[in-house]
C-alpha cells in the first residue's frame, strides 16, 4: 500500500526514466546507422569498427554469442557482404577468448587485435592474423616488448607499417570509476623487422584517461577517445596531429561526433568523410553499444595521400610474385617505407603522404629491379595511381669475341661458373662467327671464361647479384693472341759478320705487316714476338746483298723459334736461286704465284741500281735436250719481260736458257727433278760509283 508521498515519489521516478529515454532517443536520432553495412545484431552490442585503409574491408566486434568476437564484411560487386565470423581467430584456443579492437595493416593482409587468449598467464595481449590463400591464419602474439604480463590492447597500425599504437592501463588515473588507459607507440626496426621498446605519447595526448587510438592514413593524424575537462560527458573523441618528431598539436574535440555517452574507436576509410564509431552507454544494469556514422568536418580529416597499387608478375611465366617494395627518399636514397605484394595474387597497395618526392624500388631475390619516381608534392585530393610491374628472372648476354689487334671475329669456347665455382649448363647460341648469345638467371655472380686456339684466356666477372634493370647486355671480348719469342740472326755468308737490315714480316693469316730495324751495333740479331698458330713470311732485302724470303709456320707442334739468315754480297758471279718461280706445264707463261718473288727481284734491282744481272732458266731431263733448251730460254725471257714491265732498264738484264745442262742434283727422283727446274739470278757486273 502506497502512501501519498510514496505514490508521488514513484511517479517522479517514472517521469524521469521516460525523459531520459526520449532524450537518449533524441541524441541517437542525430546519428545514422552505417549505410549498407550490416553491423546491428538484434539483442547484441557492436563496437570497435575499423575500415581497411582502402575501404574494401570492414571489421567490428559483437557479443551476440556471449563472447566478444570479430566479424568482417567485404565490399564486393559494389555492395557490402553480410558479416562473417573470422573463425581462425574466434575459435582459437577453443573459442573461449574475447576479441577486441581490430586494426588492418596497409594492404589489409594483416589484422591486429587484442584478446585474452593468455589470460591464465597475462592480461590482454595484442595478436595478429595474416590473410593467406583466401583465409585468415591462427593468431600470433606480437610478443615482447609490446606484450607484457599486464594489459596491452587497442592496437592501431600505421599505414606505413612502421608504428604500432596501443594502450596500457593507467593505475595512476584520477578517474577511478572509468577504465583509464595510456597511449603508447612502438616503432618498427625495419632492418630486423622487429618492434622497439614502446614509448608513451606525450601531452597533449595522454592527460590521464585515454582509450582507442586510431592513426590516420597519413600516419600523422591521430584519433582517440579521452575523458577530460570540457567534454560532453564520458569519453569523447579527439584529434591531434604529428607536426615534428615527437611533437603533437593540442588535441581538438570533434564535437560533431561526441555525445553525452562514451564515444569510441573512430575510423575513416580512404576517400570518405564519414566517421564510423561506437557510442556506448553504461548503466548500472548493462552496457549498450552500437556503431554509428556521421560526416566529419574536413578540418578533422587526415592529410591527403597517394594510393599506389598494382599487380606484380613474373614477366616470363605471368605468375604472381611476392616482391619487396622499398620507398626511398630520392635525395638521400634512404628507405623511408617498406611494403610487399601478396604471394598468391601479386597484388599490392600502399599509401604515401603528400608533400614529398619518392622513388619506389620493386625488388625480389633472383629477379630484376624496377624503379618508379613519384611526385606527391602538390596533391590536393586523395589520388590513386596504378603501377603494374613485371619483373624478369634472367637476362640475355651477347658476347662479341674478336682479336684485340686486328679486330677480326674469333670462334671461341665459353665456360660459365657461379660464385661457388660450380659449372653452369646453359644453352649458348652462336649468332654468327665470333658472336654468341646466352641466358643467365639473375641472382648470381658469374665467372665467364672465353678461350680460343692460340689466344690467351679471357676471364671476367658478370655480377647479376645486384640491381638489374635491363634484360639484355652486350660485351665486347678482346682476346690477346699468344706470342712466341722469335729470333732472327742475319749475317754475311762469307764473313759471318752480322748485318743490320730491315725485316719485313708478313702474317699470312691476317695480312698484318711488321717492319723492324736493328741498331747499327746489333750485329744483325733481332728478337721479336710473333703470334702462335700463324704463318709468317720473312722478307729481307738489304742494299748490297741478296734478298731473303722464307715462310715460318708457327702452327706446327715443333715450330722453329730461331731463324739463321745468310746473305750473299752482291758482287760479280754471285748466284741467287729464285724461289717459287713457276710456269704453266710445257709453257713459258708465268703462274701468278711467281709474281711475289719477281717483285722482290724488281726491288733488288731498284735498291741496287749499279748491278747488271743474268736471269737463267733450267729444266730437268724429261724430254729432249733441244726442247728443254728452247723452253728454258723462253722462260728466262718471260722473267725479263716481267721486269721490263716494271721499268727495269733492258741494258741491265740478260736472259739465258740452259736447259738440262746444269743440274744441281741428280735427276733420279721427282723431288730432285723439282729442284733442277729453277730460275737463277747471277750478278754479271757491279758498276763502281
Amino acid at each position: 500500500m502506497y502512501t501519498k508521498n510514496g505514490v508521488l515519489k514513484k511517479v517522479k521516478s517514472i517521469v524521469l526514466i521516460w525523459v531520459l529515454f526520449f532524450y537518449g532517443q533524441f541524441i541517437y536520432g542525430q546519428f545514422n546507422k552505417p549505410d549498407g553495412i550490416i553491423v546491428d545484431f538484434s539483442g547484441a552490442n557492436e563496437f570497435d569498427p575499423v575500415f581497411s585503409f582502402d575501404g574494401e574491408k570492414f571489421a567490428f566486434i559483437s557479443n551476440k554469442t556471449g563472447k566478444d568476437k570479430i566479424y568482417i564484411c567485404y565490399f564486393l560487386n559494389n555492395q557490402w557482404s553480410e558479416p562473417q565470423e573470422i573463425e581462425a581467430i574466434n575459435q582459437f584456443n577453443g573459442g573461449q577468448g574475447n576479441i577486441r579492437y581490430p586494426s588492418f595493416n596497409y594492404d589489409a593482409r594483416i589484422l591486429y587485435f587484442s584478446a585474452d587468449f593468455n589470460k591464465d598467464s597475462s592480461d590482454i595481449d595484442i595478436f595478429y592474423s595474416k590473410f593467406k590463400k583466401g583465409s585468415w591464419t591462427e593468431p600470433v602474439s606480437v610478443g615482447y616488448p609490446i606484450n607484457t604480463l599486464a594489459y596491452d590492447g587497442q592496437p592501431s597500425i600505421s599505414s606505413d607499417d612502421k608504428n604500432l599504437y596501443f594502450t596500457r592501463n593507467n593505475p595512476d588515473a584520477e578517474e577511478k570509476n572509468f577504465d583509464c588507459k595510456t597511449i603508447y607507440v612502438s616503432k618498427k626496426n625495419i632492418a630486423k623487422q622487429s618492434w622497439l621498446l614502446p614509448k608513451k605519447l606525450p601531452i597533449p595526448i595522454n592527460v590521464g584517461c585515454e582509450q582507442t587510438p586510431k592513426i590516420g592514413i597519413d600516419n600523422k593524424t591521430l584519433y582517440y577517445s579521452s575523458l577530460r575537462d570540457g567534454g560532453k560527458g564520458g569519453f569523447d573523441i579527439y584529434k591531434t596531429k604529428l607536426i615534428a618528431k615527437n611533437v603533437w598539436i593540442p588535441a581538438e574535440s570533434i564535437d560533431t561526433l561526441n555525445t553525452q555517452f562514451n564515444d569510441f574507436s573512430p575510423t575513416v576509410s580512404y576517400n570518405s568523410d564519414f566517421a564510423y564509431y561506437a557510442i556506448t552507454e553504461n548503466t548500472r544494469r548493462e552496457v549498450s553499444s552500437k556503431i554509428h556514422t556521421k560526416k566529419i568536418p574536413s578540418q578533422y580529416l587526415a592529410d591527403k595521400t597517394l594510393l599506389i597499387s598494382g599487380i606484380l608478375l613474373d614477366r616470363t611465366t605471368q605468375e604472381p610474385l611476392q616482391v619487396d617494395i622499398k620507398v626511398n627518399d630520392p635525395y638521400s636514397s634512404r628507405t623511408v617505407y617498406s611494403f610487399s605484394s601478396d604471394a598468391q595474387t601479386g597484388a599490392y597497395a600502399f599509401y604515401l603522404p603528400h608533400g614529398n618526392k619518392y622513388q619506389i624500388d620493386y625488388q625480389k631475390n633472383g629477379y630484376s629491379h624496377c624503379f618508379h619516381s613519384i611526385d606527391a608534392q602538390n596533391i590536393k585530393e586523395n589520388k590513386e595511381l596504378t603501377k603494374d610491374v613485371k619483373l624478369f628472372p634472367s637476362i640475355k648476354l651477347l658476347l662479341n669475341v674478336f682479336d684485340d689487334e686486328i679486330y677480326e671475329s674469333i670462334d671461341a669456347m665459353i665456360e660459365i661458373r657461379d660464385q661457388d665455382s660450380l659449372l653452369i649448363e646453359t644453352p649458348i647460341e652462336k649468332v654468327k662467327n665470333g658472336r654468341y648469345r646466352l641466358e643467365l638467371p639473375i641472382g648470381n655472380n658469374y665467372k665467364i671464361s672465353i678461350s680460343a686456339n692460340y689466344f690467351e684466356y679471357y676471364n671476367f666477372d658478370f655480377d647479376l647479384d645486384k640491381i638489374i634493370l635491363f634484360d639484355e647486355f652486350e660485351k665486347d671480348v678482346e682476346l690477346k693472341a699468344k706470342k712466341l719469342d722469335f729470333e732472327i740472326n742475319v749475317s754475311d755468308e762469307a764473313t759471318q759478320a752480322g748485318i743490320p737490315v730491315e725485316l719485313v714480316i708478313t702474317n699470312l693469316d691476317n695480312n698484318e705487316v711488321l717492319r723492324t730495324s736493328a741498331a747499327p751495333d746489333s750485329e744483325g740479331k733481332y728478337k721479336i714476338k710473333l703470334r702462335a698458330g700463324n704463318r709468317y713470311n720473312v722478307s729481307i732485302s738489304p742494299k748490297g746483298y741478296s734478298f731473303y724470303n722464307t715462310t715460318v709456320d708457327l702452327k706446327k707442334k715443333k715450330a722453329p723459334k730461331k731463324l739463321e739468315v745468310k746473305l750473299k754480297q752482291l758482287k760479280e758471279d754471285t748466284k741467287l736461286t729464285l724461289n717459287d718461280i713457276t710456269f704453266e706445264t710445257n709453257s713459258a707463261d708465268l703462274n701468278e704465284s711467281s709474281y711475289l718473288e719477281l717483285d722482290r727481284v724488281v726491288k733488288l734491282m731498284i735498291d741496287n741500281p749499279d748491278i747488271k744481272i743474268e736471269i737463267s732458266a733450267h729444266t730437268d731431263d724429261v724430254g729432249s735436250s733441244k726442247y728443254n733448251l728452247r723452253l728454258s730460254d723462253r722462260r728466262a725471257k718471260s722473267v725479263i719481260i716481267y721486269m721490263l714491265d716494271s721499268d727495269i732498264d733492258t741494258n741491265r738484264l740478260i736472259a739465258k736458257g740452259y736447259g738440262e745442262s746444269t743440274p744441281i742434283v741428280p735427276n733420279d727422283s721427282d723431288e730432285n727433278k723439282a729442284k733442277n727446274r729453277r730460275v737463277e739470278l747471277k750478278i754479271l757486273e757491279v758498276e763502281k760509283s
